[in-house]
């Protein structure tokens, strides 16, 4: 994350000036006083409209922390449930439909045959896809209405369109003599009051960047291996814009762990206890978020500031971590138009573009998630429960990486081989490249259990590559566009969720006709995707 700017600024090291009003230069120390809630909230940061205690930093980071982990396990520990239904829908109409030809009952063994699994694939795939366009046509209007009526009010349009969500797909499951299984593809329609789980994840995010006090060193982020901190200094760190996302992230990480095993667990014993108990535990979301809404939200939306300060001296480094805050930047849309409108053209280069292109097919390529579930469960005769532990394995390994392989990677290649940052950033996102590539056509070859736990090892060890690829594109652009180049990534991140559904659901539907080796297909599509992702990152540079 280090770009031309970075450069200049070791080479001609000059005191500047926070907005605080308080002197540092490049020798000052790494940690700087962080001041505490009772300076940084109140006082500091005035918020329009108040009266009476504000929530403070601590506050509005944990509150946002829970909400999104609870978006979070109500989205992944009824997953695996959902397929047993689905599967033993998708089986009881197939043998009901051969009126006697077939034994009638939807035991497991009976419902891995070519037919119900390809319906059970296009399913699951399009209702991923269905699900991801509310957010894509409704995520920037709600971020904008979000500015006039409050964060917590947009935030709670989004739990309630949820809630309805969730509400249908039980519905269609309870249903399925009266309700058509296609139908659970209406459920993204009610997404669109709120705008789903991308705006509520937005708005958690955004909350958190209003609170937290903008600080002058990236380098912050470091702290967050730190896992024994003491509750005081946690409320000193999370005022760092950087820090709090990234507890949150790695808490999303950890619930991943956490939830499918327990999703496992259901789906072995009662798979629609997850399913009602998402209903309830999102209705109970609702109601606590409207009961504590002053202590723990702020109460009206602030004033828009830049994100990175009042002036363009806080660089994209001090934007903290470009992954998440891509989300709080393109709510802010409307406060740059005018500016990116002008000089539009000037941020959009062949670098860029290659990088954007290794995002989409990255994207792309990562969700064959719910199609793995679906072929080790097909070739190897396991059961969702079991077939689902591949997913918390592929987590586990990525938190280890994120927080501990990333970091001295960089380390290595910043100070033993005397690479500057963004190159760095590159080396380390081929590598994940290539681990992409390689678990994935090891999954496609595999012909036994091992093979296949030893190809979604690698799979993890390659899934961070978006953390470091975004370091690398953020170098690439001056910091006035950085608004542009995140609007960018954010839709062809959607773009990649949108089409990835569609293409593994069919070429799985393909594997399952030729047969054989060809299950996999899914894997070696995967494996191309991947390919060129890496092929596009090594083509990109950092010019000027």
């Amino acid at each position: 994350m280090l770009g031309a700017e970075d450069q200049s600024r070791r080479a001609h090291p000059v005191d500047q000036e926070d907005d605080d009003g308080r002197q540092y230069a490049e020798e000052s120390p790494l940690l700087l006083r962080i001041p505490s809630d009772e300076e940084s909230s109140p006082g500091a940061y005035p918020r329009p409209g108040g009266g009476g205690a504000s929530p403070t930093v601590f506050n509005v980071t944990v509150a946002a922390s829970v909400i999104i982990l609870i978006s979070d396990v109500v989205a992944s520990v009824p997953m695996t449930p959902r397929l047993v239904i689905f599967e033993d829908i998708i089986c009881r109409n197939y043998y009901d439909a051969w009126g006697g030809g077939g034994s009638g009952d939807s035991r497991m063994g009976d419902c891995k045959v070519e037919p119900v699994q390809a319906e059970l694939a296009v399913i699951n795939g399009w209702k991923e896809t269905f699900d991801t366009i509310p957010g894509v046509l409704v995520s920037i209007p709600y971020g904008a209405l979000a500015n006039h009526i409050g964060r917590t009010n947009v935030l709670m349009l989004a739990l309630f369109g949820s809630l309805l969500s969730e509400c249908w797909l039980a519905m269609v499951c309870w249903f399925p003599q009266k309700l058509p299984l296609r139908a659970l593809w209406f459920s993204g329609a009610f997404q669109l009051i709120g705008g789903g789980g991308a705006t509520l994840m937005a708005m958690c995010y955004t909350m958190i960047a209003d609170m937290c006090t903008p600080q002058q060193s990236q380098r912050l982020i470091l702290c967050q291996n730190a896992l024994g901190l003491t509750e005081g200094f946690l409320v000193r760190l999370v005022q760092n814009r950087t820090a709090a996302f990234s507890y949150v992230q790695a808490a999303v990480l950890v619930s991943e762990i956490i939830s499918i095993p327990l999703g496992s667990a259901f789906a072995s014993t009662n798979p629609w206890i997850p399913i009602l108990g998402s209903v309830g535990i999102l209705a109970a979301t609702l109601i606590v978020v409207l009961l504590f809404l002053g202590r723990y939200f702020p109460s009206s939306a602030p004033e828009y500031q830049s994100i990175c300060g009042k002036d363009d001296r806080d660089d994209d480094d001090t934007c903290s971590n470009p992954a998440i805050d891509s989300a709080a930047t393109s709510l802010q849309k409307p406060a740059v138009s005018t500016l990116a409108n002008a000089s539009f053209g000037h941020w959009v280069s062949r670098d860029v573009l290659l990088m954007l292109v290794a995002f989409f097919c990255c994207q792309l390529s990562r969700q064959f998630s719910s199609v793995l579930l679906q072929f080790s469960s097909f070739k190897f005769s396991w059961d969702y429960a079991k077939a689902s532990y591949l997913l918390p394995l592929r987590a586990g390994i990525n938190l280890v990486v994120l927080f501990w392989v990333i970091p001295h990677l960089l380390r290595f290649f910043t100070k033993q081989r005397g690479l500057i940052q963004w190159q760095a950033d590159k080396y380390v996102t081929l590598l994940s490249g290539v681990c992409l590539a390689i678990g994935s056509i090891l999954i496609f070859l595999s012909a036994n259990p091992l093979e296949l736990v030893f190809g979604q090892t690698f799979i993890a060890l390659g899934f961070s590559f978006t953390v470091t690829a975004r370091s690398f594109l953020t170098a690439m652009v001056e910091p006035r566009f950085m608004s542009l180049l995140y609007s960018g990534v954010t839709s062809v991140t959607y773009a990649g969720l949108i089409v990835g559904g569609p293409v593994f659901s069919t070429a799985f539907q393909w594997g399952l006709k030729l047969g054989g080796i060809w299950i996999g297909l899914p894997f070696l599509v995967a494996a191309v995707l991947f390919t060129v992702a890496f092929l596009t990152t090594l083509a990109a540079t950092v010019t000027g």
